[in-house]
């Protein structure tokens, strides 16, 4: 089953997924979302 590319996560569950150890290349690619957005919410949380 593949992933739903029309769904978004909400912000915090993108950095929960990346202090769990998924790299943000992985997240960049599987939900859409520019490097540079994820690299900032991680700053930001």
């Amino acid at each position: 089953m593949g992933l739903n590319h029309d769904f978004m996560p909400p912000k915090e569950t993108i950095v929960d997924l990346y202090a769990a150890g998924t790299s943000v290349q992985t997240l960049s690619e599987d939900y859409s979302i520019a490097k540079a957005s994820i690299y900032t919410w991680i700053k930001n949380n």
